[in-house]
């Protein structure tokens, strides 16, 4: 499955549940934005605890927590969880995430090219 079509797959699935993407007026769609960029930081959060844990359980030998290995599946789930938000707000936008992203690309290209080795 190419990737527009993971973004049309999820934001079907999200219509069909209840939420939108399309609204009659600015104020309803700024709504939902913040409503999904809250979701979002909430995502990067968990992954950011989960990390957390991780860090403190190499940095420190008293401390239980899981490995990084332990940790992995969860910590990808996490980082879907956020990439679901940001299908939700480039939709609501009006965007392309997929086409937004390779032009982003070819703009970091041209700005780190000096860069390369």
């Amino acid at each position: 499955m190419d990737f527009s079509a993971i973004v049309a797959r999820q934001i079907g699935a999200d219509e069909r549940r209840g939420f939108p993407v399309h609204f009659g007026s600015d104020a309803e769609r700024h709504d939902q934005l913040v409503r999904d960029l809250v979701g979002l930081v909430g995502e990067i959060g968990e992954f950011a605890n989960e990390l957390k844990k991780v860090g403190l359980g190499l940095n420190n030998p008293k401390y239980t927590g899981p490995s990084l290995g332990e940790a992995t599946p969860h910590l990808r789930e996490e980082l879907a969880d956020a990439a679901i938000y940001l299908f939700r707000l480039s939709t609501i936008l009006g965007g392309d995430l997929e086409r937004d992203i390779l032009s982003k690309m070819d703009v970091n290209d041209d700005r780190y090219r000096k860069l390369e080795r």
